[in-house]
């Protein structure tokens, strides 16, 4: 195995040394409970676009299907109670053939696809938010995801690693995973053995959708209320995610089981840039410099596998 492979975790290693140096409260149960919050949310978020960067394509309609998917569950906790969960799921799978069918039958990359996406949901986010938040007052709902079944680890832990565990399963097992895989590494060579190339990437959309939309039902019932901006930070992050943890950006390397250490460097990286204050803008700076790194390092990487 590579050092390639071991990389994010000496990262994780090194940046929680650097992190708890600056600031001991880093290193405290009471944070380490809030980075697991926030991994979590973002591990089910990934999972999905894991499966859409395989194939080399990119999807930056996450935040906006989490955040309208969120808004929804709110607004329909009071009635449904934990069933809005399902709701929310519905949303973000409807949302997310959406962007497959656009993206197959009009031929416009996916990046536009799913930016128009985005803009439009927006809309959509603020006409039923009415601009504004929507408390969830059931109990029970926000107990979902933030009751302890162990001491300092969230119910939401739970949720998000069966969630992982199934999609590392479904691209390491299945003829869905081979076959994002495949498309990813060589889409035209993938046609001529006869794979269903478009309908593939219609599911891989549909999975990302379904998966935001769960996220973002989760992330309500973990805020305790709906925003129209709560999903923000999900279109960013899960891209970072994804490459940090060994998915090349270009599709046809990695997989799902590398992304949870990238979704730990991300974690961590914005806990720790929180809790020594650093100003959020070049939190953001930084964030893209991490993308930048991971790809430059991705294709330093391929470039000496096809050397060799």
């Amino acid at each position: 195995m590579s050092f390639g492979r071991f990389a994010p975790l000496l990262v994780l290693v090194v940046l929680g040394l650097v992190f708890a140096t600056l600031n001991p409260v880093f290193a405290t149960p009471d944070n380490a409970r809030n980075i697991l919050y926030l991994a979590s949310i973002l591990l089910v978020a990934s999972c999905g676009a894991t499966f859409v960067i395989l194939m080399g394509s990119i999807d930056l309609s996450v935040g906006a299907i989490a955040t309208v998917s969120g808004v929804v569950a709110a607004l329909l906790v009071p009635k449904l109670g934990a069933g809005a969960l399902v709701v929310a799921s519905l949303v973000g799978l409807a949302v997310g053939i959406v962007n497959g069918l656009l993206y197959v039958y009009l031929r416009i990359p996916s990046i536009l696809v799913t930016l128009g996406t985005a803009t439009s949901l927006t809309g959509v986010i603020l006409f039923l938010s009415d601009g504004g938040s929507i408390p969830i007052r059931d109990t029970g709902y926000v107990a979902l995801t933030q009751m302890e079944p162990v001491p300092f680890v969230p119910m939401i832990v739970v949720y998000a690693i069966i969630i992982y565990a199934i999609c590392v399963l479904i691209g390491d097992r299945t003829r869905f995973g081979r076959m994002t895989l495949a498309i990813g590494g060589d889409e035209q060579t993938t046609k001529l053995v006869g794979v269903p190339v478009d309908f593939v990437k219609i599911q891989a959309f549909a999975l990302s959708g379904a998966l935001c939309g769960l996220c973002g039902a989760l992330l309500a019932s973990r805020l305790g209320t709906a925003t129209g901006s709560m999903g923000d930070f999900l279109m960013l992050e899960t891209i970072t995610a994804v490459v940090v943890g060994g998915t090349a950006i270009t599709g046809g390397v990695g997989g799902v089981a590398r992304t949870l250490l990238g979704v730990l460097v991300v974690a961590m990286l914005s806990n720790g840039m929180n809790i020594i204050a650093l100003h959020p803008y070049l939190q953001t700076i930084i964030k893209g410099c991490v993308i930048l790194v991971a790809v430059i390092a991705m294709n330093r990487t391929l470039s000496a596998r096809e050397a060799t």
